[in-house]
C-alpha cells in the first residue's frame, strides 16, 4: 500500500514539474519552393496569393520563379488576378525544401482551380545529364486529346500517352543539347505544336507543357518548357 501511495505521488510531482517546465520544442521546417503556371484559357495575368501575404503574377501560358513559403503547417492558397478573388478555400501543408509545382486551370466562367501539386526534383551536384517531364494542360480539344511527345526528326521522348490535366508520372532521363520537341495527336503523325531550338544543359530537371493557343481554339495548342 506504501509502494502504491509513494509511486502515486511521484507520478503527481512529475506531472506539476512537466506543466511547469516541461516544453517540448520541435525543429521549424525549412520553406517549401512554389512554382506557379498559368495555363488558364481566359485570365492573361493569374494571382496566387500564398500565406495571405505572398503575392505571384504569373501572365497566361508561362510560369513564376520558384517562390519560398512556409512549411510544416498549413497554408492558405488565393487564385485570381491583381483585381478579382477566383478560389479561396485551398490550403496546403507543405513539406520541409520541398520543391512544388501547381498549375492553375480552367475559366473563369466556370472554375479556375490548380491541377495537383507535381513534385519537382533537384539533380545531384554535378550530374552530367538532365531530367524532363511533360504536362498536357490544354483543355479545348477534340483530336488533341490524347498526346504523345517526339523529338523532331528523331525517336518518341516519353514512353507514355497524355490526356488533358495528365503529367508523366516520373522525370525521364535526356542528355544535354539543342532539341526541336513536338506534340503528336496519339497513334498518329499528326504534328499539333512544336517548340524548337530548345537547349537541354546538364545538371536541370526541365517541365514541358501545352496549353491553350491564344485565342483558346479547339485543337490550336500551344507548347513550352521551363
Amino acid at each position: 500500500m506504501n509502494s502504491l501511495r509513494l509511486l502515486g505521488m511521484c507520478v503527481v510531482i512529475l506531472s506539476v514539474i512537466g506543466c511547469e517546465s516541461g516544453v517540448i520544442t520541435f525543429p521549424t521546417p525549412e520553406p517549401a519552393s512554389v512554382l506557379i503556371v498559368n495555363t488558364s484559357q481566359n485570365v492573361p495575368t493569374v494571382r496566387v496569393t500564398m500565406d495571405s501575404t505572398i503575392n505571384v503574377d504569373v501572365t497566361r501560358g508561362n510560369a513564376s520563379a520558384y517562390t519560398a513559403v512556409a512549411a510544416g503547417r498549413p497554408v492558405t492558397f488565393f487564385i485570381g488576378s491583381p483585381t478579382t478573388v477566383y478560389r479561396d478555400n485551398l490550403r496546403y501543408t507543405l513539406g520541409g525544401n520541398g520543391r512544388v509545382i501547381l498549375f492553375v486551370r480552367g475559366d473563369t466562367t466556370s472554375l479556375v482551380e490548380f491541377r495537383r501539386e507535381i513534385q519537382d526534383t533537384v539533380m545531384p551536384a554535378g550530374s552530367t545529364s538532365s531530367v524532363i517531364r511533360f504536362t498536357h494542360m490544354a483543355e479545348k480539344v477534340d483530336t488533341a486529346y490524347f498526346l504523345e511527345v517526339w523529338i523532331t526528326g528523331g525517336p518518341r521522348l516519353l514512353p507514355e500517352e497524355y490526356e488533358i490535366g495528365i503529367s508523366s508520372p516520373v522525370y525521364h532521363g535526356i542528355e544535354p543539347g539543342t532539341y526541336s520537341f513536338e506534340v503528336r495527336q496519339s497513334g498518329t503523325t499528326n504534328v499539333l505544336a512544336v517548340l524548337p531550338n530548345v537547349q537541354i544543359t546538364a545538371g536541370r530537371s526541365y517541365m514541358l507543357y501545352t496549353y491553350d493557343a491564344e485565342p483558346p481554339t479547339e485543337d490550336r495548342i500551344s507548347l513550352k518548357i521551363f
